[in-house]
């Protein structure tokens, strides 16, 4: 298994209810911007889908959870990732400071995503 590695992150963008534009610190005043997506889940999706679907109603209600989330955090998260998924986008676990607990979970949880064995490498 690979190490995992955290680092401080602020939201730039959320893409949709499993994908997050952020621009994380790498310290030493060294900041990038990155496409990350929420390890181990699935949301529905919002594009490619006709907005009168439920898949689209299930998916817009996911990415409104995931942006009130965040912005109840001052839009602040901690990231932990270890690999690329196979979109070359990296997966991560997103920490909140309010609680510790993972976005991730959350979203399993409340039944805005379902789990999902994650596959690696490049397209």
């Amino acid at each position: 298994m690979q190490p995992s590695y955290r680092y401080r992150a602020e939201l730039d963008r959320v893409v949709d209810g499993d994908t997050l534009d952020v621009v994380i610190d790498l310290g030493f005043y060294i900041r990038i911007k990155e496409r990350i997506r929420l390890e181990g889940v699935d949301t529905p999706e919002i594009y490619g889908v006709p907005q009168d679907s439920e898949e689209y109603r299930r998916g817009l209600e996911a990415k409104e959870y995931v942006e009130r989330r965040l912005a109840e955090n001052g839009n602040q998260m901690i990231i932990e990732t270890r690999k690329m998924g196979k979109w070359r986008r990296w997966l991560a676990k997103v920490y909140l400071p309010d609680t510790g607990r993972t976005l991730n979970e959350e979203l399993i949880e409340k039944g805005l995503a379902k789990p999902v064995e994650e596959h690696v490498g490049g397209r």
